[in-house]
């Protein structure tokens, strides 16, 4: 009796396991970027690297990352929503796409060459926050350059944008705006030799 009943358990406890759920949902994103001043072309110099981007806790998982403003502490994530690549690898190639519009000689991860500049990039936040029945998505990072082994330039950037409605197509949207800003701006700062103060 013992025989039969342990395999008929056996079975039960499989077909729950693959029980059918809500369907993965894979999002992609792909920032772009203006190029700097029409008619004016890329600074030869300096020279740029990036190097490939690290992370803070969760914020480079490929699941979805959200939190809800009554339990601000606690960083939860989706069961069924997926970025296509680590946030951190989206990033890194934001880096160079965005520093590519002001500078002519930028290289990233795949290819690190040496270079005037290296750029040194510890993603921060990359989350969705809810609050009030609205929600936002939150990009956050710090940025540093070294030059001949020696930190020469620092700042923290980051960017917030609201998404439109619980798609996946809206979410990733929304993080791509606010990658995309977030990086316009410290872009600029790198042209022009200032350090904008994050406003999150």
């Amino acid at each position: 009796m013992r025989l039969i009943v342990l395999p008929l358990v056996c079975a039960l406890t499989a077909c729950a396991a693959l029980k059918p759920g809500d369907a993965p949902v894979t999002m992609r994103l792909s920032p772009r970027f203006e190029p700097g001043q029409p008619g004016v072309p890329p600074m030869a110099a300096p020279s740029f690297t990036v190097a490939a981007v690290q992370a803070r806790g969760l914020s480079g998982d490929r699941r979805y990352a959200y939190v809800d403003a009554s339990a601000p502490g606690e960083i939860r994530q989706a069961a069924t929503y997926f970025w296509e690549e680590p946030p951190t690898d989206s990033l890194a190639r934001a880096m160079v796409a965005g520093l590519r519009t002001r500078f002519a000689a930028v290289t990233g991860p795949s290819l690190p060459l040496a270079a005037d500049r290296r750029v040194v990039t510890t993603l921060d936040r990359f989350e969705e926050v809810s609050a009030g029945g609205n929600a936002q998505a939150v990009v956050a990072f710090d940025v540093t350059q070294v030059a001949q082994g020696k930190a020469v330039w620092a700042g923290r950037y980051c960017a917030t944008r609201p998404i439109g409605s619980a798609t996946g197509t809206a979410r990733a949207a929304a993080f791509q705006q606010a990658i995309e800003q977030a990086v316009a701006t410290f872009v600029h700062d790198v042209a022009s030799g200032t350090v904008t103060a994050a406003p999150c």
